[in-house]
């Protein structure tokens, strides 16, 4: 292993040194042309996307060309022919504003207009002052962008509760989150990936405030540059930035009242002068979760009993501070370095309690079982992330670096007391289990990428990563009340996994003209894994490499009507918890075991993407999944126990169709709506035969957002999913209506925010399946329906960074720059 091990590192090392060794025999052929480049942002210095910049010509002020701005709010124009123009700017809620007029003297002229400010349109309303609305919903050829900052959703609420109400996104009964009906989602935090499991994702989003959230990138088709890893797509988290010079920063604080009331408070600090931009934040939250549920299995083979039925209720609190801090400091105007550091911990207390009937239908209840099951877990997660960002020469060659390192640590004791009563003996007995559980993992990435502008309309990256998880955990089960007991050496077992990818990619685009955009990548991945489990005196490891080639080609048909057609591959790889081949305990009768065979998905997919008026899109897709994993559970035919694993399927087959569809009803009213559809046709082998579940899955969500008088803004949530498949079950429909007002104090310095979710309690999931030897119902509701209180400070000491730039560049203008 370590032969293979220093083999790769010498493939690694040379890859790298040709990719850049390539790059500089390609900068020969850049081309310079003239263009005049600028960008637009709106008064509160946030970018406009798909705004229209036109270029007229003086003196009759005809339109000689015209583009549209990126998601960044940036524009490029080629430079036209020699004369006098100027430039129009336009988008939906502003006022259009023009530039002076200037003077292209020359072919190669340029010029850079700097951050252009356009007005909101305001009008009157019954003596109300309404603001045109800026959209909530961004659409992009390959991305959603959902802005979060400012919504009176986002108050108070944590980053997973905000992600999975987004337009699109649902989240199972395990907290798994999937995008447009797939699940395969990978989460992303300002272009970097978590390396989290589901479990340790949702602990971290869950210590997350969503105020400290800007937008939401819902990213369909990846390029080449990003990892292979998420079959379903990937969702970006962009955090709120400070632009302002001098001291600036803000406090908040609120509570929700629920069957348990939830606290938060916290502040965010920036500090940007001269070279420095420096940052720290620090939040402090009580949460936790509320779930009552209810099981029944009825057994179709001949056994003992016909039935288990459990109603259970879970109370779980925890107090979560979580601190992060970081600083960028600019070598120069071309160069910058920076790192970021996070650290979450918590203590989390729990209480577990069922009640469980086992009988026959004729008879009744034969056996019943009281579980009082008590939990208290240590967790903490710290990361660094080191990162340099370069423009190595004036046509827009960029170098990028990152390095990261995480560590996470887990600590749970569980006691389990179980109090058995049979019926027809009227007999008793108690039984006392004790289980101790440690995880700890290591995580190191890093990551270079080169992009270079072969012309005003091509460019070439490339780029390489590698990174490694080691992976321990040890689990001790004892018969009594601690670990003074008894070990029970059955129950108890040791894994250790660890895994390195290394992986390279290039990547091609090339605007043909103004109707055609191709962009085309490929990136290889390797991937070395070794599990090693002690207890059973097992090694399993694995060895793969995989290309995934990326195609993505945009079409405008017009100023108001593109198309944008895809195709990739993709992987989702096991998480490293399921890989553990051990029986893990929840009841007598339920297990959950381990799957070290288990392979990684592969999903070749294909979409269709339209936009309409920089607004309006409709997403089609077809996605074919080789050896899709589900929930894979089986009856000990013996026993009766059921037993939980993970395993590949045959197959999953997925259609899916996506409308989004904003509408503004009136002047003080703006919806945005989003439509989902999806089949998914899944088989899954039995030894029995094989079991097909096919679902069409639907969803629709509206937003709205209406201003009311004395300056309040309401918003209105609501969304129904339709049932939706998952392995063999069956996952009910669910809907929930939320609804938050918000109103802001003291020159909009304070904001002060009340909010309801899930009002009527239409959340509560219901889950169905059948498979040899069992059929399985499950209700549960994790206690949505809550009102809370958020109040947020934003003080300000330092004018804007970009209004600072911007005058710079007025007075190089004036100076004929």
């Amino acid at each position: 292993m370590s032969n293979q091990k220093h083999n790769m590192m010498k493939l690694y090392k040379a890859l790298t040194i040709a990719i850049f060794s390539l790059f500089g025999s390609l900068g020969a052929h850049a081309q310079e042309e003239g263009l005049l480049t600028g960008s637009l942002n709106d008064q509160k210095e946030e970018t406009i996307p798909f705004a229209t910049v036109a270029m007229m010509k003086l003196p009759d002020s005809t339109i000689v060309t015209g583009t549209t701005t990126d998601m960044d709010g940036r524009f490029e124009l080629n430079s036209p022919q020699q004369g006098r123009y100027l430039l129009k700017f336009s988008a939906i809620g502003f006022k259009s504003t023009f530039t002076d007029a200037f003077q292209v003297s020359s072919p190669g002229y340029e010029r850079n207009f700097g951050n252009v400010v356009l007005p909101a349109e305001v009008t009157m309303l019954n003596e109300v002052m309404v603001q045109a609305w800026r959209p909530r919903i961004v659409m992009e050829s390959d991305k959603m962008v959902v802005k979060i900052e400012g919504t009176a959703m986002a108050a108070g609420s944590s980053a997973f509760e905000i992600i999975s109400k987004s337009p699109g996104i649902s989240a199972d009964q395990n907290g798994n989150l999937s995008l447009n009906g797939r699940s395969g989602v990978k989460i992303m935090i300002n272009g970097r990936f978590t390396y989290l499991s589901a479990e340790q994702l949702r602990a971290m989003l869950e210590s997350m405030p969503a105020e400290n959230i800007k937008n939401i990138e819902l990213i369909h088709n990846p390029p080449a540059k990003y990892d292979a890893e998420g079959t379903a797509g990937i969702i970006n988290i962009e955090l709120r930035k400070n632009v302002a010079l001098g001291f600036n920063g803000s406090v908040y604080g609120g509570a929700e009242l629920n069957k348990e009331n939830w606290y938060n408070m916290g502040t965010t600090l920036n500090y940007n002068v001269g070279r420095w931009n420096t940052f720290f934040s620090a939040d402090l939250s009580k949460r936790g979760l509320v779930r009552t549920q209810e099981i029944g299995r009825d057994y179709t083979y001949d056994f003992e009993y016909d039935y288990f039925r459990q109603e259970g209720e879970q109370i779980e609190t925890k107090w979560i501070p979580s601190f992060q801090a970081g600083a960028d400091y600019r070598l120069n105007e071309n160069h910058s370095i920076g790192f970021i550091g996070n650290y979450t911990f918590y203590e989390e207390t729990g209480n577990w309690n069922t009640e469980t009937a086992l009988g026959d239908f004729g008879t009744g209840d034969l056996q019943t079982i009281s579980a009082r099951n008590r939990m208290i877990e240590d967790y903490s997660n710290g990361r660094i992330n080191l990162h340099y960002e370069g423009k190595l020469d004036t046509t827009g060659t960029t170098l990028s670096a990152n390095l990261d390192y995480i560590q996470l640590s887990k600590d749970l004791n569980s006691n389990f007391t179980n109090n058995y009563f049979f019926v027809p003996e009227g007999e008793s007995e108690v039984e006392q289990l004790f289980n101790k559980s440690i995880s700890d993992y290591e995580i190191f990435a890093a990551q270079a990428d080169l992009s270079l502008p072969l012309n005003n309309r091509s460019k070439f990256s490339i780029g390489v990563k590698g990174s490694k998880v080691i992976s321990e955990s040890d689990l001790k089960f004892y018969l009594g009340q601690n670990s003074r007991g008894e070990l029970d050496t059955g129950r108890s077992n040791s894994f250790i996994y660890e895994e390195e990818i290394y992986a390279a990619y290039a990547a091609y685009s090339n605007k043909f003209s103004d109707t055609w955009n191709l962009q085309l990548g490929l990136r290889a991945e390797q991937t070395v894994g070794k599990g090693i489990s002690p207890t059973m005196n097992e090694v399993n490891e694995r060895d793969y490499l995989n290309l995934f080639p990326n195609v993505q080609l945009s079409q405008t048909v017009s100023e108001n009507y593109q198309i944008h057609y895809s195709y990739s591959k993709r992987i989702n790889r096991p998480r490293y918890s399921t890989l553990n081949p051990f029986l893990f305990y929840l009841d007598p009768y339920t297990y959950i075991v381990g799957n070290p065979d288990l392979e990684p998905e592969i999903t070749s997919s294909y979409g269709i993407n339209q936009t309409l008026f920089g607004r309006y899109m409709l997403m089609l897709n077809y996605s074919r999944t080789e050896g899709a994993t589900a929930e894979y559970p089986r009856t000990n035919m013996e026993t009766g126990q059921a037993v939980l694993t993970t395993a590949n399927t045959d197959h999953m087959e997925s259609y899916s169709a996506s409308l989004v569809v904003p509408l503004e009803l009136a002047s003080f009213w703006n919806v945005e709506n989003t439509v989902i559809l999806n089949q998914t046709n899944y088989e899954i082998p039995y030894e029995e035969g094989v079991v097909e579940n096919d679902n069409l899955f639907y969803s629709f969500q509206s937003n709205h957002r209406i201003q009311m008088p004395w300056e309040m803004d309401l918003e209105l949530n609501g969304n129904y999913m339709g049932p939706s498949a998952y392995g063999v079950a069956t996952i009910g429909d669910r809907w929930f209506i939320d609804a938050g007002l918000k109103k802001s104090f003291l020159d909009e310095r304070l904001d002060v925010t009340l909010r309801a979710t899930d009002i009527f309690r239409g959340m509560e999931i219901d889950v169905e399946s059948e498979y040899p030897g069992s059929t399985f119902r499950l209700n549960q509701y994790f206690y949505n329906r809550g009102f809370s209180i958020n109040l947020r400070y934003n003080f300000k000491n330092g004018k804007s960074q970009k209004q600072a730039r911007q005058n710079k560049l007025e007075e190089l203008s004036r100076a004929g720059g």
